[in-house]
């Protein structure tokens, strides 16, 4: 492999956006729903950035860059329409050991952003190494059909349960068992059903002690209504 997969952990780390056009949105956006400390350098801003900036959610340092702004950051995109520019976010990045980006241009980076598919805390990341970003579009777009919003709600429902089991202290062995009943049981098919009875009845069957089905009703109802 040209690149090793991972996932980040951003919340309340300090990460650095120069360029305020659709792009830097989008890349705001993302590094957001990280929980990032994000900071912005742009001599323009599109309405959502100038409302962020206004609102405090997000630090405005500069309207050009320079070398010292990147003072204190994990981690730079580069997301102007000046090559030279990004060129030289670059090079002082990687000087100074911090994971760059450079929008559209894989050589000046460290690290390359996949194409996502986001369902709650089912991530989804789809990569071509940098060589067709158009077919990690198609991709995406092929497994959001795949895995429609509801997974988000299915996926909530399998962490409650884990926690659930792993708290009666059973061998390793059984609660493997009982996981792999939970994936290869008809749950994700209720929740599209909104068959929520049918899903108490099957997991107090299946789970000693149960879970009380109070833990249950906020889990289950609201984000499927949400959905629907």
């Amino acid at each position: 492999m040209r690149y090793y997969p991972v996932y980040l952990d951003l919340l309340d780390v300090a990460c650095l956006v120069v360029g305020g056009g659709q792009v830097g949105e989008r890349k705001v956006k993302t590094l957001q729903s990280c929980k990032a400390k994000v900071r912005l350098v742009s001599r323009e801003l599109t309405p959502y950035l100038s409302r962020e900036v206004h609102e405090k959610r997000i630090t405005f340092l500069s309207d050009s860059y320079h070398p010292e702004l990147l003072e204190g950051c994990f981690l730079v995109i580069g997301a102007t329409d000046d090559p030279e520019v990004n060129h030289q976010i670059s090079l002082e990045a990687k000087r100074r050991g911090l994971l760059c980006n450079i929008v559209d241009r894989p050589r000046e980076c460290n690290f390359i952003l996949p194409s996502l598919v986001e369902r709650g805390d089912l991530l989804i990341a789809i990569s071509t190494s940098g060589q067709s970003p158009a077919l990690a579009k198609k991709i995406r777009r092929h497994l959001e059909e795949e895995f429609p919003p509801v997974y988000e709600s299915y996926l909530k429902l399998l962490g409650r349960i884990r926690l659930h089991v792993l708290a009666q202290g059973q061998p390793q062995e059984v609660n493997q068992q009982l996981f792999e009943a939970l994936v290869n049981a008809p749950l994700l098919s209720w929740l599209k059903a909104n068959e929520i009875t049918a899903i108490y009845h099957f997991l107090e069957n299946l789970i000693r002690p149960p879970i009380p089905r109070s833990d249950l009703v906020d889990l289950l109802s609201r984000p499927i209504q949400h959905q629907q």
